[in-house]
């Protein structure tokens, strides 16, 4: 199908192209002569023709234009019509991840806005047709007089295309500057460079002076129309502006003069004044005599009043005296001769501007009505474009600009006067306060606080912190946003251009680009929610802002029901500059809107530049590929020139300037395509993004940083006044009253207050009512529908408005009567509501906990009931809440140790001792040794009762010493301290004793058992087995160092071999270190702990460029990797590159050399077919540039490898043989994958396929209920699947199938910084799952399988320990270890605090270390060996290796069952790992 033809707008020719390069090529002096040169040939042009002649130019260039925007019209209309056929019944339904550059989606109706054609009924204001019919006169009801239009000269001045005339337009507002009779006072703000609209900081003053000035002083404002002769006027004007034309001030003076009423009037009350003594006065809302209110005469002389000084006067009233005083009158901003004075060339009649007592209309008859027009309707109407109507207050241009800021500051000022006026009327109080006043004082009139700038105010700083809690309520229920878009309006839209006035830009008309752009947002949010071109969108929410420019702009926030995965980042997100001969007309938006600066040294003044630097970082850093970024944003594909990479060449100061993709902003090829505009598209991939997007969309307009030299600092409205800024693009979004915020799901806010505690607004007159009967809250009514609605009994507070709307005018919950039916309860609906209570700090004691309740407490019916727990009434909901094990307190470690010592051993004691002091940091360890330390050493006082056969030793100093020794010890290992930096006493012991105590526990080996091993083992070694060991040693005895790789899959012996080199090393007094990547690989070998705890490394490796151990040079274990003659490394391929790094800095360091790992002997071993380091969201290029074979340090290995399978070899399996070789097919993605869907099918007799979860948990745990107290059993077999979802349901099924009491443990979870819990509530922190955390609700049972997340006590309980439950405890788990060298042994798993690393924000949670673990995703279960292994591939895997980590974990296939769709899945294997 041939591509339909362009339309030539917003093309370049080659012609135009000619003309561009060759005025690019002048000077700026050529420049300037040839522009000067063009103007005088035009003015001579102009002068030769007659009067006719010009008109006639006119008319003929008029019907040109109107011609061609009729051809350019018809052209539109033929390609909307050519292409709108199938844009309309299209599915783009996940269109964006589909980009097709041959469909143009901006012609889809739901993105087009259409022509502004629809006229008003009532005043013919043009309206587009999604505009709400009351925008323009509320629907006939505010009707106001068209303006007259001006006569000459003014009018050609506004309307011609003389050289005169293209001046004035260009100084209108310095024009009108010269007649204005008050002064304007703003702080009006100039940004650098261009200043394409008006903006103001603060509130605006309008003062006026006398009519005469004070002796020997110049005239100024209104004094100037009073000077002798119209010469001397001109004279004063030009010289107080000066630039300006004195013909056309000529011209404009005479105009006023002769037709502005208030200088006629002024002038004639100047006459009849006998002396200084006399004032005149313009009263605020004087009717004039025979006219109705709703019509708007200019003043007349009986308006005047001509008072002696003294007499009593309204406010709001204009008073001018004779002669000046020196004092300046503030003008009232709703005096109706408050426009025309400071806009006398806008309204030159003198015409009344808006007042108070304006009458709306009946508009089915036409007359008044008792409600009155407020100054937004007022507005609104002024500026609405009319049919066959010429609004030349439009044409004003910057003076236009002005004005719009002066009106919207004047209806905001009317707003927040009625704010302050009402706060000495209605005032607030608690109402139990209000009560007791009440019954004790009973004058209201000295009860209750002033109320302040509420958050029903939009804007104020208090509705901006509602809002962000509101988004924080979307993640806390549907988890991190997916995209993050910011839409900004292009001035070049040709919905805008069409709409200009002859020789008008888009800056001169705020009022369309505001109206357009207003259009252009519902189209957007349109095309995303109800087209779903990201597919279905479970949740949104925008904010609009203004730019430095004065441009609106949004910030969008999407949540998916189907979530974006890494890697179809690059399928919906370009950094990239499009090829111009694949997507021309994608490059040209591309090029035209969404190139950043450029910026930096080529121009200094961009104002992107802080500092000299780039705020938005660019340019970016070139890639080939996507990868994570730390901020929470990916990396985007920006590809070098080098790499295929496309360049533009543009213009920089008259200097070209090469843009490569550093330069791009990211952007969705079909929002670009669609909208034609900046349309910034972010993926956030993290948890990380939140705190800073919530910010950024809630932010607000700008608002200055100031200090007020006000006596009342808490006057809430004057800090608002003064700090804001406003631009007019803002001024008349908000004049139109166009939301600044939407959002969808609604959110609704619950009043949280102690009893008798809702706020009451009151006023003196009904003060007693109110105290005898306050208002019902949402709590209130909470509580009473829980007395007499069973379901309401089932629901937390938050959960109501799901099920109830909240009828605020007869303040009560109604269950709703739409939405789906909810199972059980058929009168029961559901919707997608939520609600969120309102924040309350930690300093509001009691009402802090009272809302902690009311986050866990279902259906309660009373304050009281809140308050019971156990059918015990508690006196303070603090109690309630300890009671419930809701708050951490200094008693809970107490009770830890009370609870463990009733069944535990000294030995245990002392461990789970050694793990609080260690990671949980009790504010008295002291304290709780003192009490407990007889418990704690009973053992050693049995054991030397034993040994010196004398039962009569009593407890001493020196047994207790024993236990500090050996708490000691065991507190070193896990955290690196000793007792005294814990807050403990020392033990004594001899010196540098716990300095060698490091080096004493690599020594501490049976030597003779050792060489027992070496001697038995070494003659079992098969060829290869031998060859690698037989290098190894040769390598370490001769000391010279190296780097080595032992490859080795599953089942070839690596354990085995690696064993038997520690062994061998250690039988010689000689020390080697083992560790580990995972905490499970830990426990294979002897002595090995993991790597991050043994080395120090920092958690956030992949965020440091060049990290280090945290090793001091001078301590244990610097010496001990100083001497050490190995190292042996596991499972080093699920390592990040850095930590090996990090590793050879340190070592350098430590050994004083310089070579790789300073001169070390490092043995490094794992299969690069497993699952690489672990990067959360990550994309392939992520996963491949953290990996070791990335590093530079891999070109300094050498490689070992094992490839025989002892599996094979010792049982003579044949099926296991060819499982193996099947295996390794995976592993090396040598299995055919399906192009059309990209998935594998299994090799035959690979496995036993299942069509069901359920069938599949039946085959891994066949008779469960019987067997689940057989821990052999149970350590034998576990599911695996990619997702955690999937894990969790698995887990939840078969824990349900054990018999035994469900118990449910909830964490406490705080910030640590107590002044952001208002921003991140309670009930926020509960909902969060992050990686690594253990859930916030754990439930469990006797028997359940659990695995350990936290190294607590290594290599005993490391992470990745699986355990079964034994007993539990409010406070201690006993637990069986499953697996691992401490199979059997029983241990004590307290609660600890988790603070997680990678969060915006830093918040602590206090549970038990675990997870459930009959299923455990696969990633964790690397490193683990298994009898029966199920797998759920229900959700593909994601990652490289997971499958064959997951198809490896048995040995045969009559092991291995699976569950997947249709028998296929996906198998990711990246080759480039495996060269």
């Amino acid at each position: 199908m041939l591509r339909p033809r362009r339309s030539n707008l917003s093309r370049q020719s080659r012609d135009a192209r000619r003309i561009r390069n060759t005025a690019n090529e002048r000077t700026e002096e050529e420049q300037e002569i040839a522009r000067e040169q063009r103007r005088d040939s035009m003015a001579r042009l102009r002068a030769s023709q007659s009067r006719e002649q010009s008109e006639a130019a006119r008319e003929t260039a008029r019907l040109a234009m109107q011609n061609r925007r009729a051809n350019n019209r018809g052209q539109q209309i033929d390609n909307l019509r050519r292409r709108t056929r199938y844009l309309s019944s299209a599915d783009l339904n996940r269109a964006a991840f589909q980009y097709d550059c041959s469909n143009d989606s901006s012609l889809h109706p739901s993105v087009c806005i259409g022509q502004m054609d629809v006229v008003c009924e009532y005043c013919g204001a043009l309206k587009f047709s999604e505009e709400t019919p009351g925008l323009c006169c509320l629907n006939g009801k505010v009707k106001l007089p068209l303006l007259t239009p001006p006569p000459e000269p003014l009018y050609s001045l506004l309307c011609g295309e003389t050289q005169e005339s293209r001046h004035f337009l260009a100084n209108t507002q310095k024009y009108n500057g010269c007649f204005q009779m008050p002064s304007f006072g703003a702080d009006i703000i100039e940004e650098r460079g261009f200043n394409p609209t008006f903006k103001i900081q603060g509130q605006i003053h309008h003062r006026i002076g006398s009519l005469l000035p004070f002796e020997d002083t110049q005239n100024k404002f209104l004094q100037i129309y009073f000077m002798g002769n119209m010469e001397e006027q001109l004279d004063r004007r030009l010289e107080i502006n000066a630039g300006m034309k004195r013909a056309i001030l000529q011209d404009l003076q005479c105009l006023l003069h002769e037709h502005h009423a208030l200088v006629r009037l002024f002038k004639s009350a100047l006459e009849r004044m006998p002396s200084d003594d006399y004032k005149v006065v313009i009263k605020a809302d004087k009717r004039p005599s025979g006219t109705h209110e709703g019509t708007f005469n200019a003043p007349t002389v009986d308006e005047l009043a001509i008072l002696i000084v003294g007499e009593q006067l309204e406010k709001r009233d204009i008073v001018l005296t004779r002669r000046d005083t020196g004092q300046l009158q503030q003008i009232s901003e709703t005096h109706r001769s408050y426009d025309t004075l400071q806009y006398p060339l806008m309204f030159w009649q003198g015409e009344d501007g808006y007042y108070f007592n304006i009458k709306m209309k009946n508009p089915l008859n036409g007359e008044e009505t008792t409600k009155k027009v407020s100054s937004m309707n007022y507005y609104a109407y002024r500026l609405m474009i009319r049919q066959n109507a010429d609004n030349y207050l439009l044409r004003f241009r910057r003076l236009f600009q002005q004005y719009c800021v002066d009106m919207y500051v004047k209806i905001e000022t009317e707003r927040l006067t009625f704010i302050r006026l009402n706060q000495a009327k209605l005032r607030s109080e608690e109402y139990i306060h209000l009560r007791d006043a009440v019954s004790t004082e009973g004058n209201a009139a000295n009860i209750g606080r002033l109320t302040i700038l509420p958050a029903t105010y939009i804007g104020s700083p208090r509705h901006m912190h509602e809002y962000a809690q509101d988004a924080m309520t979307y993640v806390r229920h549907y988890g991190r946003l997916d995209l993050f878009i910011t839409f900004t309006c292009n001035p070049k839209w040709i919905e805008i251009t069409q709409l200009l006035l002859p020789g008008q830009t888009s800056s001169d008309r705020h009022d369309i680009t505001a109206r357009i752009f207003r259009q252009k947002i519902r189209s957007l949010m349109n095309f995303i929610v109800k087209q779903r071109v990201f597919g279905d969108t479970r949740c949104w929410m925008y904010s609009i802002e203004w730019q430095k420019r004065g441009l609106p702009h949004a910030h969008i926030l999407i949540w998916l029901v189907e979530r974006i995965q890494p890697d179809q980042i690059d399928d919906i997100i370009c950094a990239e500059i499009p090829d111009y001969e694949v997507d021309p007309d994608l490059h040209d938006v591309v090029t035209t809107n969404m190139i950043h600066g450029p910026c930096g040294a080529i121009n200094p003044q961009s104002p992107c530049m802080v500092d000299g630097k780039c705020s938005k970082r660019y340019p970016r850093k070139l890639t080939a590929e996507t990868v994570t970024g730390n901020d929470g944003y990916p990396l985007y594909r920006r590809r070098s020139p080098d790499d295929n990479g496309r360049t533009v060449t543009t213009k920089v100061k008259r200097m070209d300037f090469v843009v490569d993709n550093s330069w791009i902003v990211p952007y969705s090829p079909l929002i670009s395509k669609s909208f034609k505009t900046h349309c910034n598209v972010e993926y956030c991939n993290s948890v990380k993004s939140i705190k800073y997007i919530c910010k950024y969309v809630t932010k607000g307009s700008d608002m200055a940083v100031f200090g007020l030299q006000s006596s009342n600092t808490n006057d809430e409205i004057s800090r608002y006044q003064v700090g804001r800024y406003v631009n007019c693009n803002e001024a008349i979004w908000r004049i139109f009253a166009f939301p600044i915020h939407e959002r969808h799901p609604t959110v609704t806010h619950l009043a949280v207050h102690l009893e008798n505690g809702q706020r009451v607004y009151f006023t003196a007159s009904n003060a007693t009512q109110r105290a005898e009967t306050p208002p019902a809250t949402t709590l209130t009514s909470f509580f009473s529908i829980c007395q007499s609605d069973q379901f309401a009994r089932t629901l937390l507070y938050s959960e109501m408005p799901r099920y109830y709307t909240w009828n605020a005018s007869s303040k009560n919950f109604q269950r709703r009567k739409q939405g789906d039916a909810v199972p059980g309860y058929p009168d029961v609906r559901s919707t997608d509501a939520l609600g969120r209570m309102y924040t309350v700090h930690p300093k509001n004691n009691e009402c802090f906990y009272l809302r902690l309740l009311l986050v866990n407490v279902r259906g309660p019916t009373s304050f009281e009931s809140l308050r019971t727990v156990n059918g015990v009434i508690f006196p303070t909901y603090r109690a309630a809440c300890e009671e419930l094990k809701l708050l951490e307190n200094d008693s809970h470690w107490d009770t830890t140790i009370a609870e463990a010592i009733i069944s535990a051993s000294p030995s245990q004691i002392r461990t789970l001792f050694a793990i609080i002091i260690s990671t949980c940091f009790p504010p008295n360890p002291c304290n709780l040794w003192h009490k407990y330390k007889d418990n704690m050493s009973e053992d050693i006082l049995h054991q030397i009762r034993v040994s010196s056969r004398n039962h009569d030793i009593e407890m001493n100093e020196e047994i207790h010493n024993r236990a500090l020794l050996l708490i000691e010890d065991m507190c070193y290992l896990m955290c690196g301290n000793l007792l005294i930096r814990l807050g403990m006493p020392a033990p004594y012991r001899e010196m540098n004793d716990a300095f060698n105590r490091e080096l004493e526990r690599e020594r501490e080996y049976d030597h003779q058992e050792l060489d027992l091993v070496v001697q038995t083992n070494v003659p079992l070694l098969n060829y290869q087995q031998k060859e690698v060991y037989d290098t190894l040693m040769k390598a370490i005895d001769d000391e010279n160092g190296g780097l080595y790789f032992l490859d080795a899959p599953g089942g070839t012996g690596k354990t085995f071999l690696m064993s038997l080199v520690l062994a061998t090393v250690r039988a010689r007094f000689n020390i080697a270190v083992a560790v580990a990547s995972s905490g499970i690989a830990a426990t294979l070998l002897e002595g090995c702990r993991t790597a991050h705890s043994a080395f120090k490394l920092p958690l956030n490796l992949q965020t440091i460029e060049e990290p280090t151990c945290n090793i001091a040079k001078h301590s244990a274990m610097a010496k001990v990797l100083a001497v050490s003659k190995i190292i042996i490394w596991d499972e080093c391929t699920m390592a990040h590159k850095r930590a090996l790094e990090a590793l050879n800095r340190t070592l350098k360091d430590l050994r004083n050399d310089s070579r790789c790992f300073g001169g070390a002997m490092i043995l490094l071993s794992g299969d690069f077919r497993q699952i690489l380091p672990v990067i959360p969201r990550s994309t392939a290029a992520d996963e491949i540039n953290a990996c070791l074979k990335s590093s530079n340090l891999w070109r300094h290995v050498k490689k070992l490898q094992l490839t025989t399978n002892m599996r094979v070899t010792l049982l003579n399996d044949t099926s296991a043989e060819d499982f193996s070789e099947q295996l390794l097919t995976i592993g090396n993605g040598q299995v055919p994958v399906d192009e059309s869907s990209g998935l594998i099918s299994f090799p035959n007799n690979f496995c036993n396929f299942v069509s069901s979860k359920d069938e599949l948990i039946n085959n891994v745990f066949p008779e469960i209920i019987s067997n689940y107290k057989n821990y052999e059993w149970m350590s034998e077999r576990a599911i695996l699947a990619a997702k955690n979802k999937d894990v969790d349901d698995l887990n939840y099924i078969i824990q349900n199938k054990i018999i035994g009491t469900m118990h449910s443990f909830k964490s406490i979870d705080c910030v640590t910084n107590e002044d952001e819990a208002t921003n991140y509530p309670i009930e926020f922190l509960n909902s969060l799952d992050v990686p690594g955390l253990p859930p916030h609700n754990l439930r469990l049972k006797v028997g359940s399988v659990v695995i350990m997340l936290r190294n607590i006590n290594q290599p005993k309980l490391c992470n990745g320990t699986r355990l079964v439950v034994r007993k539990l405890m409010n406070n201690v788990i006993y637990a069986t270890i499953m697996i691992g060298k401490f199979k059997g042994e029983e241990v004590l798993i307290p609660r600890i605090p988790m603070i997680p690393t990678d969060m915006p924000f830093e918040f602590k949670r206090l549970q038990f270390p675990i997870r459930l673990a009959f299923a455990m995703t696969i990633n964790k279960s690397q490193g683990q060996s298994l009898k029966v292994c199920g797998l759920n591939l229900e959700h593909s895997c994601f990652s490289h290796g997971q499958l064959y980590v997951a198809c490896s974990r048995v040995g045969r296939p009559s092991a291995l069952f699976v569950f997947a769709p249709d028998n296929k899945t996906k198998n990711v294997v990246y080759h480039k790992v495996l060269k």
